[in-house]
């Protein structure tokens, strides 16, 4: 009997990862919580993981004081943050800051100049130049202290403060929510159709400029990050982590595994000893990343975060590029975590969005829909927008195509009703 034997060879590449290196990623993707969590059952099991609080301020009563919760502060970092303090005397700084915690949640300033000057000694003329200063902010109308005025300075800010819509906003608001258009061309002895015009354009401002806008900021999260900014302005990233510093090697155990002779107990320690070496050495790398991560991701996002502008379009790669990290690196170290800013709390992942288009100018996907939102916001009521048109009016904005489905899509995101629900609802 003959028998074949063929004996073939082939390479193959095979990559292994350490023990190290599995754990290096595991908590580069752990968020704080998650973190703290898996710290504290390693020093319940592991020796050589020692916890000392850093003090009594310290530990999880510092560690819930990071939790995104509705923060009082919120409008007057808002606001604040619009202005440029080297732009100011001492004196208007100090006005600034104070008026600022007077807003409340839907926008208007809640004192007066009479009722502040009966606790300070105001400089004749400070309040008023204060005044201007905060009610030329985003968004138009706020530091108002009543509906009427909170009108008129969206009106001004649209170039838009006729004569007749001034007299309508100042005298008529009543006659417009009950519905007495005629009462209202009646008194000013002007043509219906002027007036109809002037009433359609107040209809469509915004009678409470801030309300909704923090709504997401009330949500409980644990930020990972904080970034906080300094009296120059320039940012200071601080993670969410200095509780770790209550967490150390115990040195009665290091130098316990040194003295034993027992080959079993010095094999044990050498185990305990290294497992806790390398998570922690693993959480200064995870440190490292995150801290990396996030001034590329600022120096990227500044005008969405800050400025309240559109997101610019950023992918993995892009950071990638800036940083030097792996994609993949990238992709686990954002994965569940979140990052708190003066303004508001947002996850890692929601500032990563791709371009639409590819040019020389990139466009993300949250600029097409506040550029749609702005065109409804400033259609004719009484002849809205089609999808059609819509798709048109984008497409000559930004200057290539967008299809009439991507309207849509976008349109029920922004829960905009379709024409004809607009059109009958007004």
């Amino acid at each position: 009997m003959d028998i074949d034997v063929h004996v073939s060879l082939s390479q193959e590449q095979l990559q292994k990862l350490s023990a190290n290196q599995i754990q290096s990623l595991q908590i580069l993707s752990m968020s704080a919580e998650n973190l703290r969590d898996m710290l504290q059952k390693e020093s319940e099991e592991n020796p050589f993981m020692e916890y000392h609080p850093v003090s009594s301020q310290n530990g999880v009563s510092e560690f819930l004081n990071f939790v995104a919760a509705p923060e009082k502060d919120r409008i007057k970092n808002f606001i604040l943050e619009q202005l440029n303090p080297s732009q100011y005397s001492r004196s208007q700084w100090a006005l600034l800051t104070y008026l600022a915690q007077c807003v409340d949640d839907s926008g208007y300033l809640t004192i007066t100049e009479d009722e502040l000057s009966h606790t300070f000694s105001l400089t004749p003329g400070l309040f008023a130049s204060c005044l201007q200063i905060l009610q030329q902010l985003h968004p138009a109308g706020i530091c108002a202290s009543s509906l009427s005025e909170c009108l008129l300075l969206q009106l001004t800010r649209k170039n838009k403060l006729s004569p007749i819509a001034r007299q309508i906003v100042l005298h008529h608001l009543d006659d417009i929510g009950a519905g007495h258009i005629q009462a209202i061309y009646r008194a000013l002895h002007v043509p219906k159709a002027n007036v109809l015009a002037a009433v359609r354009l107040i209809k469509r401002l915004d009678p409470a400029p801030l309300k909704g806008m923090f709504d997401n900021a009330d949500t409980y999260v644990v930020p990972d990050v904080i970034i906080r900014l300094t009296e120059t302005g320039s940012p200071e990233i601080q993670l969410n982590d200095s509780w770790i510093s209550s967490y150390s090697l115990s040195d009665y155990y290091t130098h316990m595994m040194q003295i034993t002779t027992d080959p079993d107990i010095k094999s044990y320690f050498k185990e305990k000893y290294t497992r806790c070496y390398m998570i922690l050495h693993n959480i200064e790398r995870r440190r490292q990343t995150l801290t990396t991560l996030t001034d590329a991701i600022w120096n990227w996002q500044y005008a969405y975060v800050r400025m309240h502008h559109a997101l610019r379009p950023m992918t993995l790669r892009d950071i990638s590029q800036q940083t030097g990290l792996h994609i993949s690196t990238i992709s686990r170290s954002i994965k569940d975590k979140y990052l708190q800013t003066p303004w508001r709390t947002v996850s890692f992942k929601s500032l990563f969005q791709s371009p639409l288009h590819r040019d020389e100018q990139l466009l993300s996907k949250d600029a097409i829909k506040i550029a749609l939102k702005q065109l409804i916001a400033q259609e004719n009521r009484n002849k809205p927008y089609s999808d059609s048109q819509l798709t048109t009016l984008l497409t000559k904005q930004f200057g290539f195509p967008i299809s009439r489905r991507v309207i849509q899509k976008y349109r029920s995101l922004l829960h905009i009703a379709n024409s004809y629900e607009r059109r009958i609802s007004n």
